[in-house]
């Protein structure tokens, strides 16, 4: 866990958040109260007690409360929150030029040491009868009278240390750092739900992560065609990873045994070079069919499907393969595919699993690849009806395994 500098004096948390900035007042304020919820939540998830939490009067930032002794751990938890720009840990005082120096210099004499160059980086919002560089010079001032021993210097273009004062109508807000969010984004809404079609590609779940981070709740849909318990047993734990950004106490996992009908297929198949694009028709067909028939509560309000199909050969599946194979999603839902990686290229795309978690797992999740693979959707088609797959799809639903993976951080 990384070392935050969090005073004694400190008793809260000023949360800046995103993009919700650029939404109108009515809609900025409904999201609000939903990302306030959500880390509301979280935190309750986590055992973390927090004395109350607010918007700031001009509700740029939102402030939650704790003991000091809490304030690290709820950092943690605080940046798994979609919607959130940016936290830091902070004191806060009146907007009166009094407490503001009084406060600040306790601040001052526990972070400035002998020799140190520092810079007050003062923000206001409000009306006051100061402006932001008067609170910056008159602060300033008062730490330099009051530590002449320590040699302070003030320099504003390269600090040693820097103490930052926020002043917002009649609150002032004294910290250290600005601690930046991985993710940003829209805080997630349960009015927004994406089906998730993974089929062990770490893209796959990927996909689905980026979605949450625009606000959807996801379902993800898994095909198991390993046939390996290890396999699978990997793919549960990179779940888990991600269960840990969701607002709730576990994530619902909905597991098809794809292998079987892959088994029977690839002994009926003379020529397997339409393996891979045949298997992208049959889970599309699984995946229209569980939304038509399912009765789970949420099925009436998925709007949209995700694939992890990236166009970077990353991955077993061909991209031309993924690519055409899209088109034949039209034949049985008319939800659209949403292919959140189809512009990253590989570093990317590392890049954004790493910062998910160092802890998830590729793994090998097919074994029927053929060595050529090609696609001709008109082939494609005949195959799925001379080869009777609509009665493998049906029985593939009759076993369909419901897993819950209960989440607490480590």
């Amino acid at each position: 866990m990384p070392q935050y500098r969090i005073l004694d004096q400190f008793n809260l948390l000023l949360i800046r958040y995103s993009e919700i900035w650029l939404k109108s007042q009515k809609v900025k304020i409904r999201m609000l109260k939903i990302l306030m919820d959500n880390l509301k939540k979280l935190l309750e998830r986590e055992g973390i007690s927090f004395h109350k939490y607010q918007l700031s009067k001009d509700s740029s930032r939102i402030l939650f409360f704790f003991d000091n002794l809490d304030i690290e751990k709820a950092i943690t938890v605080c940046l798994r929150v979609f919607g959130i720009h940016s936290i830091s840990p902070a004191l806060r005082t009146s907007s009166k030029i009094n407490n503001i120096i009084e406060r600040t210099l306790e601040v001052a004499q526990l972070v400035l040491e002998k020799g140190d160059t520092f810079a007050l980086k003062v923000k206001r919002s409000g009306k006051h009868e100061f402006s932001s560089l008067e609170v910056a010079q008159t602060v300033g001032k008062a730490i330099l009278d009051q530590f002449p021993e320590l040699r302070l210097k003030v320099n504003l273009s390269n600090p040693k240390k820097i103490i930052f004062i926020e002043i917002r109508a009649d609150f002032s807000y004294i910290f250290l750092e600005i601690i930046p969010s991985d993710w940003g984004g829209l805080p997630i809404e349960y009015n927004k739900k994406v089906l998730v079609m993974d089929i062990g590609r770490i893209n796959d779940l990927l996909a689905g992560f980026l979605l949450m981070r625009r606000g959807c709740e996801i379902y993800p849909l898994l095909f198991d065609n390993s046939n390996n318990q290890e396999a699978v047993q990997s793919w549960f734990e990179n779940w888990q990873e991600v269960a840990k950004f969701v607002p709730y106490d576990r994530i619902h996992l909905k597991k098809i045994n794809l292998y079987q009908i892959l088994s029977n297929l690839a002994v009926k198949l003379e020529d397997n070079t339409h393996f891979c694009a045949l298997c992208r028709m049959i889970r599309m067909a699984i995946v229209a069919k569980y939304l038509k028939t399912s009765s789970e509560p949420f099925i009436p309000k998925i709007r949209a499907i995700t694939d992890g199909a990236s166009l970077n050969n990353m991955t077993i599946c061909n991209d031309i393969v993924d690519l055409e194979s899209l088109s034949l999603n039209s034949l049985f839902s008319v939800y659209p595919i949403f292919t959140s990686l189809i512009g990253l290229d590989e570093n990317i795309i590392n890049n954004l699993l790493t910062r998910i978690s160092s802890n998830l797992n590729k793994f090998t999740y097919c074994v029927f690849k053929p060595k050529n693979q090609e696609i001709n959707v008109e082939t494609v088609k005949n195959l799925y009806v001379t080869l009777k797959i609509e009665e493998l799809v049906e029985q593939s639903l009759t076993n369909l395994e419901d897993i819950k993976l209960y989440f607490k951080l480590d």
